[in-house]
């Protein structure tokens, strides 16, 4: 019983400052920390259009949100090629403890990715004015919620990736350490 008391002592122990070896000890996830590029959510035109029959959406609304989500893609698509090169090809082990090379190019892809952003969000506030327009009250309330919701997606997907991204680079021995299987 007393051996089994001091393992779990042990355990509880070490693997708080084993954790602290390799995630950031600040309030940022390591998404922010290493300036992953954002996922960006689908256009609330094409929100709407998927969730088409729940929103009771009519064949006139239809034609002119087809005509708003391609427009919208056509003019975002260069700007989203642009998001998809930003991405890292490869993680630091530790993001709390970064060469001075590694916080300038994190700095310079922060720089962009703000940027491409910037870019996009003219597209997207037209778009999004353009639906809205289309659409009853009811629907409206509903479309905000489902694009709401797509962010809160995108955002919950872009932690997990980096969380995950970081872990797998560790996982493989890629930055020269594995963990022993």
């Amino acid at each position: 019983m007393r051996s089994l008391l001091l393992a779990l002592v042990a355990v509880t122990t070490l693997s708080a400052p084993s954790a602290a070896q390799f995630w950031s000890r600040s309030s940022r996830s390591p998404a922010e920390a290493l300036a992953l590029p954002p996922r960006v959510p689908p256009g609330i035109a094409a929100l709407v259009l998927n969730h088409a029959d729940e929103l009771a959406i009519a064949d006139s609304q239809r034609t002119v949100l087809e005509t708003i989500r391609q427009a919208q893609d056509s003019a975002t698509r260069p700007w989203r090629l642009r998001l998809d090169s930003l991405t890292p090809r490869s993680l630091p082990l530790n993001p709390d403890d970064l060469s001075p090379e590694q916080q300038e190019e994190i700095a310079a892809r922060r720089k962009a990715i703000a940027a491409v952003m910037d870019g996009m969000s003219g597209t997207n506030t037209l778009a999004r004015e353009r639906t809205m327009a289309v659409l009853s009250p009811e629907q409206q309330k509903r479309a905000a919620d489902l694009e709401k919701d797509a962010r809160k997606q995108a955002d919950e997907e872009r932690e997990r990736a980096g969380r995950e991204g970081l872990a797998a680079e560790l996982r493989s021995g890629a930055r020269g350490w594995a963990p022993e299987d």
